[in-house]
């Protein structure tokens, strides 16, 4: 700046000091201006759900929450044969409490009535009860889990953990309890009479008669080993193949299991042992090696097993008679990941099949854009080969992720084709939309009857979310015609509206309805089970459900789960699936897995519905985790990656998480 430019910039300086002290002076005198709110986004921000429907006029003691469900319904059912009317009417209650002593707790319950038109005797009042408390603190570290009524048996964690075998855990009504403490010391023990979960809405179990227990240990020498036993016990009790027994008398099973591992960062290996006896006879043992080789982003995992016949772990039946070895090779980098598995099964009484199963899966990002993958099993048993073959290109879009997908599968007896173009659609956060469009040819030979073939064409589509503060909706919709010889012509729908009708209280209703033809598929699984060809027989399915719900929750400012009194929260909510084509995404043509636990930061519990869905409302705004218990999943489904998922949860806002189930291989 030169001087004359300096000579003419004081007095503007000078000029403009003035106005301001000038303007101070003025505002010293003149009364202060009325405050004035200023909203965000005009004050159309969804509130913090703290705040919202759940919020509480109660301000002392620890977080309590309580919702409570009234339902009435109508079913139809119609086979061709027949057509029966059946109704499912009652309530559903679910409660959970922190203490400062004992734990956190958790109340499961329904209580239901209902029955068919065609009989009195077909009425029938029933329900459940499950208390669960998780975390009770005690002296030397120790902390207790225990659970009350219609509940799962209890298992130590490594006969959850094997890496070849599953062994379930049996729906019982009855008590479990399990100790935590020092150096990995786990006790569990568990006793009741089994049963089956059931029920669309409201929820029901179903007792079988008899008696089944549980006692385990586990524990860590070092750092490096960990040795497990259980013991289960099952009398007179259903164990789902009494025929093979040549009897109508319930048997008995005793089983026991010894597990050790050892790891470090290049080896994980495991060996367990397993001997059981049904009622008098000779009993059986099995016993299988597991290794696991890390190398970078490369997994070796191999083994070899022998298991003898008639082997049931309690009440429940599991792989026996064979013997044969497996190896797995995966690899995982940024852009591409791969596994092949090879498995060699015979039969070790020799009734069984000789079988040989190959499975791969890849996929590799081609681009930002574009990816590629697949999925191969083929089985050879006794000089027959079945396979399935599926290979798919997604692209991501301006819209979504866009994929199409071609099925193979067959063997001696026919075989199934199948062409499938989805899309996964971009929402706004707390909503989901996919849809899928596909084709599918089969042809099979039936034995002693001419062939039979027909081509269907099927589309779906799957969505819904929260849509407002006060309503939302959820459903899927999919519809199969023939166009071309014999197929199955269907149409399954599943609706559901929730509106907040009031604070605390919100309604639902929902729809469902299935038409369904006949037709013929097949299924290859795992090594262990031979291709499945079913027919499905004609059948019409509909209901109707109102529900009228009242949920609350309570404590010093209403702490939400995992938080601090006052903390902001948002929602977690999502599907348990079975994932057929094994992508990671729950496709609009794919199901739920229901009665499945998940679990919040390891203390609070709720479990999926009939479609498979799962939901926290509340959740104190952070990272947390969510487990999913593998107990009452289906065979042969599995969760390749049991480990809890990290989720961060945003104030007022819905994270969705789904959890894919696979085929074991």
């Amino acid at each position: 700046m030169t001087g004359s430019q300096q000579h003419r910039a004081w007095p503007s300086f000078i000029l403009l000091l003035g106005c301001g002290v000038w303007r101070v002076a003025a505002c010293a005198d003149a009364p202060a201006p009325e405050y004035q709110d200023h909203y965000i986004d005009d004050g159309r921000l969804a509130p913090d759900l703290v705040h919202g429907p759940e919020a509480s006029s109660v301000g002392s003691g620890l977080s309590r929450s309580l919702r409570i469900d009234g339902v009435v319904s109508l079913l139809n059912s119609d086979n061709g044969a027949f057509s029966s009317d059946t109704s499912e009417h009652g309530l559903v209650a679910n409660a959970a409490w922190d203490t400062a002593q004992y734990g956190t707790w958790t109340l499961d319950a329904a209580a239901r009535t209902g029955g068919s038109d065609e009989s009195r005797n077909s009425q029938s009042v029933g329900g459940l009860f499950a208390l669960r408390q998780r975390g009770m603190p005690f002296d030397g570290g120790w902390r207790a889990d225990n659970s009350l009524g219609h509940i799962n048996t209890a298992q130590v964690s490594m006969a959850r953990t094997q890496l070849r075998f599953y062994l379930p855990t049996a729906p019982i009504q009855g008590i479990a309890t399990e100790w935590r403490g020092p150096r990995g010391l786990q006790l569990v023990a568990s006793v009741g009479e089994p049963g089956v979960f059931g029920g669309l809405v409201v929820p029901n179990f179903r007792t079988l008669g008899g008696l089944a227990s549980t006692l385990g240990a586990q524990w860590s020498p070092d750092s490096h080993w960990t040795i497990a036993t259980q013991w289960v016990d099952a009398r007179n009790a259903d164990l789902g193949a009494t025929s093979l027994f040549g009897s109508s008398n319930l048997p008995s099973a005793r089983t026991g299991m010894i597990s050790a591992r050892q790891q470090t960062p290049r080896l994980l290996s495991q060996f367990t042992l397993i001997n059981g006896k049904i009622d008098d006879q000779a009993g059986g043992s099995g016993a299988w090696l597991d290794l696991m080789l890390p190398r970078g982003a490369h997994q070796h995992s191999a083994g070899g097993f022998y298991i003898e016949p008639d082997l049931n772990w309690g009440t429940q039946l599991i792989a026996n008679d064979l013997q044969g070895g497996y190896y797995r090779y995966g690899v995982q980098r940024p852009r591409w990941l791969a596994d092949v598995g090879l498995d060699a099964v015979t039969s070790v009484s020799g009734r069984g099949s000789e079988t040989a199963y190959m499975t791969a899966n890849t996929r590799y990002q081609l681009s930002r854009l574009w990816g590629v993958g697949g999925v191969t099993n083929v089985s050879r048993a006794n000089g027959d080969t079945s396979y399935r073959l599926q290979g798919y290109v997604d692209r991501l879009n301006n819209r979504g992720t866009a994929t199409v997908q071609a099925g193979f599968s067959g063997d001696s007896r026919g075989a199934n084709q199948t062409l499938t173009v989805s899309q996964t659609w971009d929402m706004p956060v707390g909503t989901h939309l996919s849809s899928a469009l596909s084709a599918e040819h089969s042809a099979f030979d039936a034995s002693g009857e001419p062939g039979t073939s027909g081509t269907v064409i099927s589309a779906a589509l799957a969505g819904g979310g929260q849509f407002s503060n006060r309503w939302g909706f959820d459903g899927n919709l999919r519809v199969v015609r023939t166009i071309q010889g014999r197929g199955a012509p269907a149409v399954s729908s599943n609706m559901s509206v929730t509106w907040q009708a009031a604070p605390n209280w919100m309604l639902l209703l929902s729809f469902f309805e299935n038409r369904l033809g006949s037709w013929r598929t097949l299924n290859v699984t795992s090594p262990l089970t031979a291709p499945d060809e079913s027919v499905v027989p004609s059948i019409e399915d509909r209901g109707l459900f109102l529900t009228v719900r009242y949920q609350r929750s309570s404590g010093l400012h209403f702490a939400p789960l995992g938080g601090a009194p006052g903390a902001g929260s948002g929602a977690v909510t999502g599907y348990i699936f079975l994932d057929a084509n094994e992508n990671g995404r729950m496709d609009a043509d794919e199901t739920g897995a229901e009665h499945i636990t998940v679990l919040l930061d390891r203390k609070y519990s709720v479990e999926t519905d009939a479609k498979g869905r799962y939901e926290f409302s509340a959740v104190a705004s952070g990272v947390h985790t969510i487990e999913v218990i593998m107990d009452n999943l289906p065979l042969p489904w599995s969760f390749a990656d049991p480990a809890p998922r990290e989720i961060d949860i945003r104030t007022r806002g819905r994270t969705l998480l789904d959890v894919a189930a696979t085929r074991m291989r």
